[in-house]
């Protein structure tokens, strides 16, 4: 069974460890509903919204020892605290090691790689709500080593016109349906987080994102090339009459890590597609080389 998601959005939520189980206690819903118990096991991650939400130390140090993302969020689905383990993974030294020392050759090669896969992932998505792909299709296979030219920004530019109308502007604070959007690359972002820490990275240190009040930047670089399943999601909602983030919307949204979708290696869910990306991303540090595994839109988007 693929991992979970547990969004606690409203309400008292007090979160607790119980032998090998997250145990959540509500402060509304029937008596059954009140507490709520849930293997550690089967978490992706936790995502916060409700202000009144508390933790016990032991709660936290057992999320931390699993390697679970707990992320809280504000008003409008974006987060604003994360807590992610201090060690990942046995060889984190030696990783982190690599990661430092990656050259810029390396780094930049690297970045073109998920430039072109997001780029060709937005294209799979126009193509499928019948909009005209060839112009990102073009500037992928004009992506530079390191995107000096910032294909990637003129890419969004030309993708959200097309897949929104020309009205539309991508803003984390604007109007509907953007809070879709943050929910669901905040879920996203979540499930890459996970899989950069436990693969012994960290996730402060990007290929192109560097931002010193960012320290996720590596997590934003990897997450670039998933992000257009998000927006397919989006759009589907929207197509079904969805534009605020309603608990069928969070449902939606969360389930796209678990979809099986098509790979080099067979079907597999998102969730395991993050995580191959992410020890290819490690493979590629050590030995000094691309071998970064990226999702195939001819594929993935079947």
């Amino acid at each position: 069974m693929e991992r979970q998601i547990l969004d606690l959005s409203e309400g008292q939520r007090h979160l607790s460890k119980q032998r090998g189980l997250l145990v959540i206690q509500c402060d509304t819903g029937t008596e059954d509903q009140k507490t709520v118990k849930v293997s550690f096991d089967d978490i992706e991650a936790i995502i916060v919204h409700t202000p009144q939400a508390s933790y016990s130390n032991g709660c936290i140090v057992e999320l931390a020892v699993r390697n679970i993302p707990l992320v809280i969020s504000d008003t409008n689905h974006m987060p604003v605290g994360w807590f992610s383990p201090a060690e990942g993974n046995y060889e984190q030294s030696r990783r982190i090691g690599a990661q430092v020392d990656m050259t810029k050759p390396l780094r930049g090669r690297l970045w073109t790689r998920v430039v072109r896969a997001k780029l060709e992932g937005q294209a799979a998505v126009l193509e499928e709500f019948g909009q005209r792909s060839g112009a990102l299709m073009d500037l992928a296979k004009s992506v530079r080593p390191g995107d000096p030219n910032n294909t990637e920004a003129t890419g969004a530019r030309r993708y959200w016109r097309l897949l929104m109308g020309p009205e539309f502007q991508r803003n984390k604070n604007g109007a509907a349906p953007n809070g879709l959007f943050n929910y669901g690359y905040t879920v996203l972002r979540a499930a890459v987080a996970r899989q950069i820490c436990a693969a012994g990275l960290h996730p402060s240190i990007g290929l192109h994102h560097s931002n010193r009040f960012n320290a996720f930047c590596l997590v934003d670089d990897l997450m670039e090339p998933f992000r257009p399943l998000v927006d397919r999601c989006v759009v589907h909602l929207n197509q079904g009459g969805v534009w605020d983030v309603t608990p069928e919307a969070k449902s939606n949204l969360t389930s796209v890590l678990a979809e099986e979708r098509e790979t080099k290696r067979g079907a597999a869910p998102l969730s395991r597609c993050i995580e191959w990306a992410a020890q290819s991303l490690v493979q590629s540090m050590l030995n000094k080389r691309d071998e970064l595994q990226l999702p195939n839109p001819k594929l993935i988007f079947r």
